[in-house]
């Protein structure tokens, strides 16, 4: 009888103890399996998705083991072997104001001239191989023109949008005329609303300069306001413009701001 209790005091000493260790041997597991994952993660295989554009088309790209794909290098690099991020900052300040905020009367030339914009575009020299176009559709886009879009036809969207990245500046013929075109705003209907003093018609290529183009100022996009519309009785429903911006390869679109215009 003695040895008996003696054996049942015993197991339930042991069962005692394996209660009290539990806890710790269970946080001891979690912890290797947190560093495993960690180790993996730092040290195992990249694999990323992602598309890239050339102005006309897109991809997929995958990684592969290692220092993480050519894709993603790209991205972290950009034109000319510049951190993409610094690029991306850059094609994001906007430091001379919105040019439309007065009906246009108080920009300055020599401003955006000496706008981060510009300068990037002036010290990079970007090739139009170096550059990306973004269009969004039923959308019109603010900007100073490079060239007058009144006569300069163009069958399409995506034909206004290459001839913004070809675009060579002359210097000639008008106060923004040695600006690079980042923007493009593209007539798709017979006749497209503007609030201006302009008739608009199918095929008008606006090609543009804009500081900030990766953040657009945005005159109008998909749905007409009721606001606008009240003000504008004519006015179509939809936009019918077709608009977009070049910018350096690797540098993303971001949703942008609503301009002045948006309010005329």
């Amino acid at each position: 009888m003695a040895g008996a209790a003696a054996e049942r005091g015993q197991q339930r000493a042991r069962s005692a103890a394996v209660r009290l260790l539990l806890p710790f041997l269970c946080a001891a597991l979690l912890a290797f399996l947190l560093a495993s994952v960690a180790f993996e993660i730092t040290h195992g295989s990249h694999i990323s998705f992602g598309a890239a554009t050339n102005g006309s088309g897109s991809g997929a790209a995958a990684g592969r083991r290692g220092g993480g794909s050519q894709q993603q290098q790209q991205q972290q690099q950009g034109h000319g072997g510049a951190d993409v991020s610094v690029v991306q900052r850059t094609m994001q300040t906007r430091v001379c104001g919105s040019p439309a905020v007065d009906g246009y009367a108080h920009v300055k030339p020599e401003c955006l001239e000496a706008s981060p914009t510009n300068k990037w575009w002036q010290e990079a020299k970007p090739k139009p191989d170096d550059l990306d176009i973004h269009i969004e559709r039923h959308a019109d886009y603010d900007g100073l023109a490079v060239a007058w879009g009144i006569g300069n036809t163009k069958k399409s969207v995506e034909e206004c949008a290459e001839a913004c990245r070809q675009h060579v500046p002359k210097g000639d013929s008008g106060p923004f005329s040695r600006m690079p075109c980042n923007a493009f705003a593209f007539c798709s209907e017979e006749t497209c609303f503007e609030p201006d003093a302009h008739s608009h018609s199918k095929g008008d290529c606006w090609l543009k300069f804009t500081e900030a183009p990766a953040s657009p100022e945005v005159n109008m996009r998909g749905r007409l306001s009721k606001a606008m519309q009240l003000r504008h009785p004519a006015a179509p429903v939809t936009v019918q413009w077709h608009s977009g911006v070049v910018l350096p390869r690797g540098v993303q679109l971001t949703n942008g701001s609503w301009s002045p215009r948006h309010d005329w």
